[in-house]
């Protein structure tokens, strides 16, 4: 019996190697898993008209992040530093949800405005 073993396919967002976990069937986004807690949704032509944050070793225009938190009281901690640094929430978005994006946690916050700086320093953070 043969088993075909399919290559994990990668990209480089703000420097950080990430796994694509998703394509739309168009190519217009990508989902991108850049840790167990961390992935973003990158657009190359922000046809969804998100946020402008461009990433040039990416390619995307903008991006969403989501970050996996285990607890209400872990969202409340996470949600603190995500507004001390610019990130904002879609008033319907504000409390986290049973993770779609984030499968290693049981619950994710879906992210809007951060920039590329700050998800990369998140990501090394909570590799320590």
């Amino acid at each position: 019996m043969m088993f075909l073993i399919k290559a994990m396919e990668t990209i480089k967002f703000a420097g950080i190697e990430g796994e694509i976990i998703e394509s739309s069937p168009h190519s217009n986004y990508l989902v991108v898993r850049l840790s167990d807690r961390i992935t973003i949704i990158g657009t190359f032509s922000n046809q969804f008209h998100w946020e402008e944050m461009p990433d040039a070793s990416s390619g995307f225009e903008s991006f969403i992040t989501y970050i996996g938190v285990r607890s209400i009281a872990e969202a409340e901690a996470v949600r603190e530093v995500i507004l001390e640094n610019d990130g904002h929430f879609h008033p319907k978005e504000e409390e986290p949800r049973r993770s779609k994006r984030v499968k290693a946690f049981p619950l994710e916050l879906k992210i809007r405005g951060l920039t590329t700086e700050f998800v990369a320093e998140f990501v090394a953070a909570d590799e320590i």
